[in-house]
């Protein structure tokens, strides 16, 4: 399978704040695209030095060959100990490979699940757990099809109008339930994105409680044995 892979990621930080605690980064080489979202809950500058660490990590393991798995191994390893769930002091993160072979992997620590659409409906994305000191690390894999959509949210996006507008947050299930609705074919990565930024920060009255982010990974297949 031939494959092209198209991959858009934005932020917007949390009211007040000039930067965004969050840290993407993107990673293309011979084989494919490799993504971090790397999520600095409740912020402050700790948050922001643990998820520019793993952020850098990623690229850095990447370029010397290291599988997505053992990447999300170090990262969960690096953290401090003793961070409980939620609190700052560690970070959430969720890793997406995929190559040009057509292989997706995603590893995931305390993030929403990913959300994957094939042909605009939602498809459930099968996972693994394994511990890692302590922490539970989900994995997936599926091989891609033609003009499936990936979209990796950070947690600041499930709190989106809430207090405000929606009384518990916008849900995983109602921000898949909104991509499949907006799900057009020739939407590109950067779409999903933009579409999920507004409606995020609409929600939040243009004062997001939390940083807001979003990364999309656009699969065509260029040609199928």
């Amino acid at each position: 399978m031939d494959i092209s892979i198209e991959t858009y990621s934005d932020s917007v930080p949390k009211y007040h704040e000039g930067l965004c605690d969050d840290q993407i980064r993107i990673v293309r080489d011979e084989s494919g695209v490799a993504a971090i979202l790397a999520d600095g809950r409740n912020g402050g500058a700790r948050a922001s030095l643990l998820t520019s660490f793993a952020a850098k990590m990623m690229v850095a393991m990447r370029g010397s060959g290291a599988s997505i798995d053992r990447v999300a191994d170090m990262i969960a390893e690096s953290q401090p100990s003793g961070g409980k769930k939620g609190k700052a002091g560690n970070i959430a993160f969720t890793l997406i490979l995929a190559l040009f072979d057509g292989t997706i992997r995603v590893e995931q620590f305390e993030t929403p699940d990913v959300i994957l659409l094939r042909r605009g409906r939602p498809v459930e994305l099968q996972t693994t757990q394994r511990a890692v000191q302590g922490r539970t690390i989900r994995s997936g894999r599926i091989t891609a099809k033609k003009a499936d959509m990936i979209v990796a949210v950070g947690n600041g996006m499930l709190t989106a109008g809430k207090n405000r507008k929606l009384k518990d947050g916008w849900n995983l299930k109602n921000i898949e339930t909104y991509m499949a609705n907006a799900y057009d074919s020739r939407m590109s990565a950067e779409d999903p994105v933009r579409l999920l930024l507004a409606a995020g920060s609409s929600l939040s009255s243009g004062k997001p409680a939390s940083d807001l982010s979003a990364l999309a990974f656009r699969i065509n297949c260029l040609r199928v044995p």
